[in-house]
């Protein structure tokens, strides 16, 4: 089984990396040098791709301003039109960024200006612009001229410095207003913020600039997944290596949630699939799937219930249960088995509204309203407001893997670490896709000759999952009118040669 990761520093983070590097003797002044020489290639690139030969970079005072001088030098070396707004006068530039200013002015005496939001004032007009305001450092919202030089960007083709300004990049999500850039370049590494929720929509294509010197990561916590790959089988697997799936899901008017997650872990390689569901209506859409019926009384359901769960390598709760006394009697028993558990839909709810207290064998699958029900909050807008740390708090209250859905779906561990998956795929938004992914998790922890850990499960199914939303956009042309059966059709994993 092959994961591959990148890492992603936080706000903290980046400036550790800069105060190590600088304890070790490296002068900061070359890290601003080659972090802006590496983002001018990447705009360079993009500038000429676009047929665009003037280009304005919009200066804060910062470090981030300091960059956006470096950019500026090196496009004009390159043969663009490039000119330099700084947000505050020369005289109050220090440290490194001033050190770039005189550079630049050495070699292109007008090549700074003086950015005016007034009418009669100077403003960067150019076709492209590059945002190179304020960074990673922003954590609280801006006011004045620094939020209206924001507010200039907005609506215009745009790639932004390490990330876009008004980002907050620990949350990825914005403070106040922020433009949607075509690109970002980030430094060093790339950043949590860009690659999920609202920052995910805001930083556009991720580039990374490289500062000439290995970052010295000492505390990884935060990754992005970029491939995942399994081991091939083994030619002497059987149904029974490939594991059972029992899937406790559905009821009247919801039998199809069922239906889906046993699709989902077909076609996530299980080798045997039972669904056990209290819908009247249990004539199987799916050939392969056996069926258990659970009876209306708690107390025979319970027992019925009990004695599948025994044979079974992982349960799939919640799709479609309901989340009536008889639906939590059914959690209730399945949590109480030995069988890794992975807890979807209604089952998150009822676990969110009384104490059922999980085992270490589970994987939680919230979507953003359900995370909200689960730490209390009133809506899902909160939990988008800081999506790693509604994870995190999660997995660490419930001591549970939890896998928060939405574009850029993050996996988190109880000890803190997280992982974030490439994909935002409009395809995927249609009612059942969440069932479908429930399904596939539930195969990837069943399969007893591959073992993967808890994450790793979660990582592999997400990305199957993800990968599928993109394949059926690319073969359909459009991420609308895709069904999800049809997402769990187009579930494949990727092998190891």
């Amino acid at each position: 089984m092959t994961i591959e990761l990148e890492p992603l520093l936080d706000r903290a983070q980046s400036r550790q990396v800069d105060q190590t590097l600088a304890a070790r003797g490296v002068v900061t002044a070359l890290l601003m040098e080659n972090a802006g020489r590496g983002a001018a290639e990447h705009v360079a690139r993009i500038a000429r791709a676009r047929g665009v030969r003037h280009i304005d970079v919009l200066c804060g005072p910062g470090n981030n301003g300091g960059d956006g001088l470096v950019v500026t030098r090196h496009l004009l070396t390159q043969g663009f039109v490039a000119r330099a707004f700084a947000l505050e006068p020369l005289s109050r530039w220090s440290g490194d960024a001033a050190i770039m200013r005189d550079a630049l002015l050495a070699v292109a005496p007008t090549a700074i200006v003086h950015w005016d939001d007034g009418a009669d004032g100077v403003v960067a007009d150019a076709p492209l612009v590059v945002d190179a305001l304020f960074g990673t450092g922003l954590s609280r919202p801006l006011e004045g001229r620094a939020a209206q030089a924001v507010h200039s960007l907005i609506g215009r083709a745009v790639i932004a410095l390490d990330c876009p300004s008004g980002l907050d990049i620990d949350t990825a999500s914005a403070l106040g207003a922020a433009p949607r850039a075509e690109a970002t370049v980030a430094f060093a590494t790339s950043k949590p913020g860009l690659h999920t929720g609202e920052g995910l929509m805001l930083a556009g294509e991720v580039f990374v600039a490289h500062l000439g010197f290995v970052a010295p990561i000492s505390d990884e916590r935060t990754w992005l997944v970029r491939r995942c790959a399994l081991e091939p089988r083994a030619r002497q697997t059987h149904k029974g290596t490939a594991g059972r799936v029992l899937v406790v899901a559905g009821s009247d008017g919801t039998a199809g949630a069922g239906w889906l997650s046993c699709l989902g872990a077909h076609r996530g390689g299980a080798g045997l699939v039972t669904l056990a569901t209290r819908a009247r209506d249990r004539a199987s859409p799916i050939l392969e799937t056996m069926t258990l019926a659970l009876s209306n009384d708690e107390r025979e359901a319970v027992s019925a219930l009990s004695v599948a769960a025994e044979r079974a390598d992982c349960i799939v709760v919640g799709p479609g249960l309901g989340r009536d006394p008889w639906a939590r009697a059914m959690v209730d028993a399945v949590v109480a088995s030995s069988a890794p558990l992975v807890v979807d839909a209604d089952a998150l709810s009822l676990i969110a509204e009384g104490p059922t207290p999980l085992r270490s064998q589970t994987i939680l699958t919230p979507h953003p309203l359900e995370a909200a029900r689960m730490l209390g909050q009133s809506s899902a807008i909160a939990i988008n407001a800081d999506r790693f740390g509604a994870a995190r708090e999660i997995a660490r209250r419930f001591e549970a893997v939890t896998l928060l859905k939405g574009a850029g779906t993050i996996i988190a561990h109880p000890d803190g670490r997280a992982w974030v998956l490439p994909f935002a795929e409009p395809t995927l938004a249609v009612a059942g896709s969440g069932d479908v992914l429930a399904g596939v998790i539930g195969a990837r922890l069943a399969e007893r000759s591959a073992s993967p850990t808890w994450h790793e499960a979660a990582i592999e199914a997400a990305y199957a999952h993800g990968a599928a939303g993109a394949a059926l956009r690319a073969t359909r042309g459009s991420g609308r009118g895709a069904l999800a059966h049809e997402i769990a059709d187009a579930i494949r994993f990727d092998e190891r040669s």
